[in-house]
């Protein structure tokens, strides 16, 4: 959201637009983000107008995200995932995709975070982009 743009947000939307390296997500990854935008015009933090902006940086950064579709049995190992980690089971689709293709996390939240290094998945932090 705008009101949220910081320097590190900076530093990964600079590095995704130029390709730096490849995201992964969940296919969850653009509905969650849709949401937030929708959520931001609800509660009044977006004009209508600022929302189509934020949709077309979305938009931009999507094409640089390959979104991985779950299969029923992979949703199932994120909820047993979920479970085990104390995570929402959106969180854990992070998780479980990162531990799965054996790559980092890219993530600001450090209860998440916290939860994939005890899954012996790598952090990848902001500083690690530059």
């Amino acid at each position: 959201m705008p009101d949220e743009q910081s320097e590190q947000s900076d530093r990964v939307y600079a590095s995704l637009r130029a390709s730096r390296f490849q995201a992964h997500a969940p296919d969850l990854w653009l509905w969650e983000c849709t949401n937030i935008i929708a959520n931001g015009l609800k509660r009044n933090r977006i004009k209508p107008e600022d929302g189509v902006l934020v949709w077309s940086v979305l938009d931009a950064v999507r094409t640089r995200v390959e979104l991985a579709a779950l299969q029923p049995a992979q949703v199932r190992a994120c909820l047993l995932l979920a479970f085990d980690a104390r995570l929402s089971v959106y969180d854990a689709a992070y998780v479980w995709l990162a531990m799965s293709l054996k790559l980092p996390l890219l993530t600001h939240d450090e209860r998440l975070a916290a939860a994939a290094a005890r899954q012996s998945v790598n952090v990848l932090t902001v500083e690690n982009l530059q």
